[in-house]
């Protein structure tokens, strides 16, 4: 038994230090680590800020390169999350707003918008997986992003109702609720 166990935990480190080696495998593998202990984010209405005009006309592009402007997205609520192919605690949150996107349908609109280029989205292999991921040149000033991932939440109204700087797991009672909340104010 000693043997199997020796054999096996050796098996076991010698995998895992390929994975940290390998750029791409380690980065996917530090996301999926993430996910596992990363706590619940509560979604919570503070002071809502108007969106300004510049804002509402900042354009993301699809990976196929068709732009989308944010204001014309203000028919449902948005969840925006700034993010980075090279961010661990990105890609655990990524899983969480696809889990919300299958729960929510067209009744909300996910954009996880990252300043790299379309190139380097579809490099990472992540557009495979998530079909709301968006580039754009630059971040608007107005969502002061400093930490990745950001998430922000806008209304119906283009008011900026909640934001939060870090990974968080997303799928809670209080977030579903808070979402409805926000879909029923149409």
């Amino acid at each position: 038994m000693k043997k199997i166990w020796k054999h096996s935990s050796t098996v076991l480190l010698i995998i895992i230090v390929i994975i940290l080696l390998v750029p791409s495998w380690r980065v996917s593998f530090q996301g999926w680590f993430q996910s596992i202990f990363m706590s619940d984010m509560v979604f919570e209405e503070q002071v809502a800020q108007e969106i300004p005009i510049e804002v509402s006309n900042w354009e993301i592009f699809e990976l196929d390169g068709q732009p989308k402007i944010l204001g014309q997205l203000l028919d449902r609520p948005i969840l925006l999350s700034f993010w980075g192919t090279w961010c661990p605690p990105c890609r655990a949150e990524l899983g969480e707003l696809k889990d919300l996107k299958e729960k929510y349908g067209d009744k909300i609109h996910i954009l996880s918008v990252s300043e790299e280029s379309k190139k380097t989205i579809q490099g990472s292999g992540l557009n495979e997986s998530y079909d709301f991921l968006y580039s754009t040149p630059q971040y608007p000033r107005f969502f002061n992003i400093d930490t990745y991932p950001t998430l922000c939440i806008i209304d119906n109204n283009g008011n900026l109702v909640f934001k939060h700087s870090g990974s968080g797991g997303l799928n809670n009672e209080k977030n579903y609720q808070f979402i409805e909340g926000l879909i029923e104010n149409k």
